[in-house]
């Protein structure tokens, strides 16, 4: 018999098992044969990122960097996080947007036509799947080369992806120390996947 969640339902199951991700180890799949990385653990509460996604207007996708502030979110993690939503191609008011970071990780990102691959996210009640494009895959590890804050990761994934705040930053958590083997999983230039099958402490991702 098959089991039909609500969307909510859905969207808490996930973020449940993104959740576990803080503490994994993010390694290539055997194709890509990139060595495993110890992770770093996010620094921000759940509250936070949900206090941060309330933010977002689901009409126009503007980030209201005010909002969050007024519900008591630190002035700098407002910022970092418009600046990941800016990098994702999103709007952002009320926030400061670091454009110098923006323009080095524009200027790191390499000159392509046409983007190859998919940007979303699906959860097939035993694995986790996150899709990112050539084009965002480079602005991401642009990002993580620049040494940015999870909450930037944060907004950027969500932006790029749909994925909720509080399972983006989840995977922040696990990004921040495995620039490296993201490379490695993009090197064909068709973006990449990254997969996790919970309970499972291991994270590991493929080209497209």
């Amino acid at each position: 018999m098959a089991l039909i969640l609500t969307a909510p339902t859905r969207m808490a199951l996930v973020a449940g098992v993104i959740s576990a991700l803080c503490g994994s180890v993010l390694v290539a799949s055997p194709a890509t044969a990139a060595p495993a990385s110890e992770s770093s653990t996010s620094t921000l509460s759940s509250e936070t990122f949900v206090t941060l996604q309330s933010a977002i207007d689901v009409k126009t996708g503007t980030f209201d960097g005010a909002e969050a502030a007024a519900a008591g979110v630190p002035a700098p993690i407002v910022d970092d996080f418009a600046t990941g939503w800016a990098a994702g191609g999103n709007p952002v008011t009320g926030a400061s947007v670091n454009v110098d970071e923006l323009a080095a990780v524009r200027a790191a990102t390499p000159e392509i036509r046409a983007c190859s691959g998919r940007n979303r996210w699906d959860y097939t009640g035993i694995q986790l799947n996150v899709y990112i494009n050539s084009c965002n895959s480079d602005t991401l590890i642009g990002l993580l080369t620049t040494g940015t804050g999870i909450a930037t990761i944060a907004a950027a994934l969500t932006a790029i992806t749909g994925l909720g705040v509080v399972a983006a930053g989840a995977v922040a958590g696990v990004l921040g120390a495995v620039t490296g083997v993201l490379t490695t999983c993009a090197a064909r230039g068709r973006g990449i996947v990254i997969h996790n099958i919970p309970p499972g402490p291991v994270v590991w991702c493929n080209g497209q």
